[in-house]
């Protein structure tokens, strides 16, 4: 067995309509094709790709899914990315990456679940040059 690539998510909602809003205003993603399923639902594309994968059926129990933590995108234009989670009145934190050229953005969609945006490059750079916190979190030696 060969594991090639993630080739999607799906993301368990009990507003259909406000989590299809988030995933395309918020997050810029564009809603396309998806096969007649019998419950309703919606996949989100990025590219060419079905990336998420939006289905009803049952509520979410809590925000986090046991060990699932979040799902990272990659993402570009720092300043123009911040400016838009708060026009849409989205909470954020972000850190960056001790020893990396990388800077995070976390963020939650309705349901609760925990998505990062990682910028590199010049992003994380002026994240950097601001002053941005470092996450400095480490695991302690047994």
């Amino acid at each position: 067995m060969a594991i090639l690539e993630v080739e999607h998510i799906n993301v368990t909602t009990s507003d259909l309509e406000k989590t299809r809003r988030f995933y395309t205003e918020v997050l810029g993603m564009r809603e396309g094709v998806r096969p007649p399923f019998s419950r309703p639902g919606a996949w989100m594309y990025l590219g060419d790709r079905a990336m998420v994968h939006i289905s009803t059926g049952r509520a979410p129990i809590t925000q986090s899914s046991d060990a699932f933590d979040h799902i990272a995108f990659k993402a570009n234009d720092l300043l123009s990315t911040r400016a838009h989670l708060k026009q849409h009145g989205v909470a954020f934190k972000e850190f960056s990456v001790p020893d990396r050229e990388l800077h995070q953005i976390f963020i939650r969609d309705p349901e609760g679940m925990q998505i990062e945006l990682l910028f590199s490059g010049e992003d994380a750079r002026l994240a950097l040059n601001e002053g941005a916190s470092v996450d400095v979190t480490r695991t302690s030696p047994s």
